[in-house]
């Protein structure tokens, strides 16, 4: 009896600990989250919404836009549309260290508001996946997508980019 409930005083004090370390992770990544967010918020305050570029490298056009302001903060927001699929990635880098990514797909068919919406906001550092929220219905939902993903996505936009300014 006594083996009894010291072993459940024990898994009490263990989940106890386990439940604040999560506590203390989530409050951690929200908070990573609300410090870039008003980062991002503030200087996309300060870009234009002109397109500059349009390009076709991916079978589709795309229309640029980018942003390079002061303290060496960028913000690329690249948009298209495929039928009736809305498709955005934005990309917002500090010292061209990425530290925030947004990538949409909003279906939304002729002559009718959005129909299905799904974003995912990546929060990175150093080249490191910190955390990331996903919103809707989407790639997040497939056990076989890989958040990473967006490093490879943001490396082929680098490029492209430099073959804009070429």
């Amino acid at each position: 009896m006594k083996n009894t409930f010291l072993a459940l005083i024990i898994i009490i004090i263990i989940s106890g600990i386990l439940s604040c370390n999560a506590q203390n992770q989530s409050s951690k990544e929200e908070k990573i989250r609300k410090e870039v967010n008003n980062e991002f918020d503030k200087n996309l305050s300060k870009c234009s919404m002109e397109v500059d570029v349009v390009t076709d490298f991916n079978g589709k056009r795309e229309f640029w836009r980018v942003c390079n302001l002061k303290d060496n903060y960028r913000i690329i927001k690249i948009e298209s549309h495929i039928k009736d699929t809305y498709y955005q990635e934005i990309y917002f880098e500090k010292k061209r260290d990425l530290i925030y990514a947004k990538e949409t797909e909003n279906y939304m068919p002729k002559n009718q508001f959005t129909q299905m919406a799904w974003n995912c906001e990546f929060y990175t550092k150093k080249g490191e996946l910190i955390t990331l929220i996903s919103l809707g219905h989407g790639k997040t939902e497939d056990d076989e997508w890989n958040p990473e993903i967006i490093f490879e996505m943001y490396k082929s936009r680098l490029e492209e980019l430099e073959k804009i300014k070429k």
